[in-house]
């Protein structure tokens, strides 16, 4: 039903319906006068027979479309909010999959470079365990707006859990998902956040994969590979970008 509504649109459903209604109506009328024909039922009440299914009917199917609409934006907006990450508002961990996938399955056929960034913010536990949950949670919307302003409208965003994160940038070559890195590292240093009249510094460690992907790699087997290069990044430093195989 409501891929109907949004195949025919506001206007054919409201044609439907009352057509539907309508014809039926009028069936059910004729059939009763076919039976009682030859008796006392006068002209008038014929003629109202008729014409109370052909004014009542398309206003009743105004209202059952109301109704039907209210079912389908309200089913949008359950789908849309399933897909975001609560806090940030990024896609959740299974939503960025999905999008991935389709971004992935693309470049393959068409053999254009992608690249896949997997992030995660430096010493978060300790500014839980110093400042609280709400700092830390202060940082991560923090980070999250960071990091939009660093990317483009095509790119994909996601919250895999905790303080992880990955982007998916299509279309793009290594030394251009380089670039974006840094841009951001460089953006963090000058983002910092306010707790208290306290200025908290916080960074952020990166991995990051390009590649023209074959029909051996999906998305799944890319973040494997990245986060080894986050790994290393994690552990010779923080505060910067490890290429994978470099």
């Amino acid at each position: 039903m409501i891929q109907t509504i949004h195949k025919l649109g506001r206007s054919g459903i409201v044609l439907l319906i009352t057509g539907i209604s309508v014809s039926t109506s009028l069936f059910i009328t004729s059939m009763v006068f076919y039976v009682w024909q030859g008796s006392a039922i006068s002209n008038i009440g014929l003629a109202a027979a008729i014409l109370t299914p052909l004014t009542v009917t398309p206003v009743v199917s105004w209202y059952l479309l109301g109704l039907l609409m209210k079912v389908s934006t309200l089913e949008q907006e359950m789908r849309l909010l399933a897909s975001l990450d609560p806090l940030t508002e990024l896609l959740n961990r299974r939503a960025f999959f999905n999008d991935a996938k389709v971004l992935v399955n693309y470049a393959i056929r068409e053999q254009i470079s992608v690249s896949i960034v997997a992030l995660d913010l430096d010493k978060f536990k300790s500014i839980n365990d110093t400042y609280g949950h709400s700092t830390g949670d202060l940082a991560l919307t923090n980070f999250t707006k960071v990091l939009k302003s660093c990317c483009r409208q095509s790119d994909v965003t996601g919250r895999l859990g905790g303080e992880e994160f990955a982007v998916f940038l299509p279309n793009t070559s290594a030394d251009e998902a380089y670039l974006f890195t840094q841009r951001l590292h460089l953006a963090l240093g000058h983002s910092p956040i306010k707790v208290q009249n306290t200025l908290i510094k916080y960074t952020v460690s990166i991995g990051l994969l390009s590649l023209v992907p074959t029909k051996m790699d999906t998305i799944e087997s890319l973040l494997h590979k990245v986060d080894s290069s986050l790994y290393i990044a994690k552990n010779s430093g923080r505060n910067r970008t490890i290429v994978h195989g470099s």
